[in-house]
């Protein structure tokens, strides 16, 4: 037998039962219905007649008194109107009786009070108004008064007949909807009591087999248990079910047996190729745990994998490199630096080693991180080259000072002609080599300056300064040569703003530059401004701006390069290093600067740095 033919079977009985109790409840609401429809019919339009009969003989009996009283028009009228509602009603109950013989002759009875009563009021009315003759009929023996509370008192009767028969009525239909009620209670109990025997025989024929492939699914799905298997119940939809089930489990082992093969080949590949690698890499998933390294990362670091291949512990960074990782871990975004002042160095061996970090996210096709390659460009030696060239560069220009001084000094004694006079030419000549002594010896100090920059700062020779006063001695030194060439030099300190960390000497260098830089290119009568302010994260602001030449856009990008001059401005323009030297200094007291420019309308340097807190933090 089918799983179906078992379920229609099951619950082919409370199909039926229920058709039986709608057709009960049917036949018993239209029976309830139509008792109430008796009362409604055959009692309550005659009580509802003998109630308004009874207020229009009040009405007429009152147009007597009215009469008696004087006031024969009004009484004539409302004897006439309300005589017409009174018959209108007595139609109505005499249409309406119903088979209790009381009520036929409390009708009849009433009829001829009726008649009696309508012609002695047309009599009453044919008598002259104020006669004793209209009292006596009203209120003598068998008169209208004595009439009138005949008429009332059948009409009562009446009433009250009609109400016995609708309490009556009420009394049948309440004791019917009490058997429809014992009825359904006991055809409910009927219905829950098979209910009870087919939910039983579901539970054990039917959800039993459901619920043991439940299992088993869960089981495989929460700990891969593919080896779990259920009994086949019989030949029917559930048994057919748990068969494909153990196929499907089966095929899943082979499945996984295939696939494990595959991934542990794909990872022993993985990790011979980053071991391949002399630099450190290091594979972190997106909770932060060494995934892959290789012995160059495992070395420096002291994570990495577990003999099991497991994910190492949580990875905690080195300081360097914290932001980076969690940035590729949490915002997809790469670090990829290129200077040789964002490398991280770190103790390896015995000796300090220098490396260029970059750290990428790792996403699937879905653009979901899957982790961040952290790769470590080991740039000792370049570094080294690097150190070892810039000790050079200061030791020739420092052994060149020497004696490049002695001969700016000579040229300086004959330009003032104090060993005797000099021809024309001989001047011309001098005051070219004066003028070329000079420019060497300003490349030295720049150069000179340079190599000091590189080499490691004092921390001891920062100290909190006035950003206004900053600016006011850097626009004080510079204000002679503003003045040769005709040049407004003003400074905005009207901002109130925090004071910074600075080495003096270093940063006053820095606008130095930047000011002797904005003299040398705004030509006489131009302006430039210097301003100090805020971010709006709370950062000093130094600002330097010109109303020169600008710089055009295709060359903002290398203005801090070392060496480099615009074309075209090389006549005006000095040796290129006065920008590389400006950035450095701002590099080393954790600032940045930004060059604006615009050709034709002037140029603008930003200095920010962090501001330094009441606490003596920065």
């Amino acid at each position: 037998m089918s799983l179906r033919t078992r379920i229609l079977l099951s619950l082919a009985p409370l199909a039926l039962l229920l058709v039986a109790l709608g057709a009960a409840g049917v036949m018993l609401l239209d029976r309830v219905g139509g008792g109430i429809d008796a009362i409604l019919r055959e009692n309550y339009v005659s009580v509802q007649a003998m109630f308004r009969l009874g207020e229009a003989a009040e009405r007429i009996d009152s147009s007597f008194q009215f009469a008696l009283a004087g006031r024969e028009a009004f009484a004539a009228r409302q004897f006439e109107a309300n005589w017409v509602v009174l018959e209108e009603q007595f139609a109505v109950e005499a249409a309406n009786v119903t088979i209790h013989p009381t009520e036929d002759e409390l009708v009849s009875r009433l009829r001829g009070l009726k008649a009696e009563y309508r012609e002695r009021g047309r009599q009453f009315y044919a008598l002259p108004p104020g006669s004793p003759e209209r009292t006596a009929m009203y209120f003598g023996p068998s008169g209208l008064l004595e009439r009138f509370n005949e008429s009332k008192a059948v009409a009562g009767e009446i009433l009250r007949v009609n109400r016995e028969n609708m309490e009556q009525a009420r009394d049948r239909a309440r004791d019917t909807a009490r058997t429809a009620m014992g009825a359904f209670g006991a055809a409910l109990g009927l219905v829950a009591l098979l209910l009870a025997g087919a939910g039983w025989y579901l539970l054990r024929t039917i959800l039993g087999p459901i619920r043991a492939v439940t299992e088993a699914a869960h089981a495989i799905g929460g700990s891969g248990q593919l080896e779990r298997t259920v009994p086949v119940f019989g030949r029917d939809e559930l048994g057919r079910l748990a068969a494909a089930f153990n196929v499907m489990t089966r095929e899943l082992r082979k499945y996984r047996r295939s696939n494990l093969d595959r991934l542990v080949r794909a990872q022993r590949t993985a990790q011979a190729t980053i071991d391949s690698f002399p630099d450190p890499v290091l594979v972190v998933d997106p909770a932060g745990r060494a995934d892959l390294a290789n012995p160059a990362a495992r070395a420096l670091f002291g994570v990495g994998p577990t003999a099991q291949g497991d994910p190492g512990p949580v990875w905690s960074p080195p300081e360097p490199l914290g932001g980076p990782v969690a940035d590729a871990l949490q915002l997809q975004r790469a670090y990829q630096p290129d200077q040789f002042d964002q490398t991280v160095s770190f103790r390896l061996g015995g000796e300090d080693r220098t490396y260029l970090p970059h750290v990428r996210p790792i996403r699937d096709p879905d653009g979901d991180t899957l982790g961040a390659a952290v790769v470590l460009h080991d740039v000792t030696r370049f570094r080294l080259l690097d150190q070892f060239k810039s000790d050079l560069v200061a030791t020739v220009s420092h052994e060149l000072k020497t004696p490049l001084t002695s001969v700016r000094l000579a040229v300086h004694i004959l330009l003032e002609e104090t060993v005797g006079p000099l021809t024309t030419k001989q001047t011309e000549l001098l005051i070219d080599a004066r003028d070329s002594a000079e420019r060497l010896l300003a490349l030295i100090e720049q150069l000179l300056a340079l190599a000091r920059l590189q080499k490691p700062h004092d921390e001891g020779t920062f100290h909190p300064a006035d950003p206004a006063e900053l600016l006011r001695t850097a626009a004080d030194a510079a204000r002679a040569r503003a003045d040769d060439k005709h040049i407004t030099l003003a400074v905005n300190t009207n901002a109130v703003v925090p004071a910074v960390v600075v080495d003096s000497d270093r940063f006053g260098q820095a606008l130095g530059n930047l000011l002797n830089n904005a003299i040398t290119y705004t030509p006489p009568g131009g302006t430039v401004a210097l301003a100090a302010g805020m971010t709006t994260d709370g950062a000093v602001v130094l600002s330097v701006a010109d109303t020169g030449v600008g710089i055009p856009a295709e060359h903002l990008a290398h203005v801090f390069d070392r060496f480099f001059r615009i074309p075209g401005q090389s006549e005006e323009g000095g040796t290129g290093l006065g920008l590389a030297i400006v950035k450095e200094v701002v590099v080393a007291h954790r600032g940045t600067v930004t060059c604006e420019s615009e050709p034709g309308k002037g140029t603008t340097f930003r200095i920010i740095l962090p501001a330094h807190l009441a606490e003596g933090r920065s």
